[in-house]
């Protein structure tokens, strides 16, 4: 594929004219400034180019974009990643998988659990999480303050339940138990 900023325009002239001064001296006059355009078309192309551009234009992008949760003082590779995802993201805002990659972000995995799921009212859900331990309240707050932010607006959170299953075999006076699941409701 030929590009402006090849000079492009001296290999296509046809054979006919090519030979003429007049037409010369025209396209050497063009190529020049076609070459400056190819090389400002390149700006108009942002995310192409996230990788090259500077933090404080990926900061304004973040504005521009609506980035949830984007922090300045994460590194430029973070930021880039929030970037060049904001606008996927915001395709699947307010869906439960949008709920649960939020959740996902802070702890191992996360699942929605609609009304229907556990008997709750309708245009309620929880989430449930599977967790080595339960987080202190400034982690809970995060959560739910980044659950309301991805669920759709009509929809209640009802709570966040951490899942555990101890894994191994309890022995007791020679007797063997299985642990059985254990749910947290906060």
């Amino acid at each position: 594929m030929l590009e402006l900023k090849d000079n492009a325009m001296q290999r296509i002239l046809p054979s006919s004219i090519s030979g003429d001064a007049t037409v010369k001296d025209i396209v050497q006059a063009i190529s020049g400034r076609l070459a400056q355009l190819g090389e400002q078309a390149e700006l108009v192309l942002i995310l192409p180019r996230l990788k090259k551009l500077p933090e404080e234009i990926v900061d304004e992008l973040a504005w521009q974009y609506h980035v949830d949760f984007y922090d300045v003082t994460a590194g430029l590779t973070k930021k880039r990643e929030l970037v060049r995802k904001a606008i996927a993201r915001h395709r699947y805002k307010g869906t439960p998988a949008a709920v649960e990659e939020v959740c996902s972000a802070a702890f191992d995995s996360a699942e929605v659990l609609e009304w229907y799921d556990y008997g709750g009212e309708p245009y309620h859900f929880r989430v449930r999480m599977v967790q080595e331990s339960i987080p202190d309240e400034a982690v809970m707050a995060e959560m739910v303050k980044a659950v309301n932010s991805a669920k759709n607006v009509r929809s209640w959170l009802d709570g966040l339940t951490f899942y555990y299953q101890p894994k191994g075999t309890v022995y007791v006076a020679g007797a063997v138990c299985q642990h059985k699941k254990i749910f947290f409701q906060i």
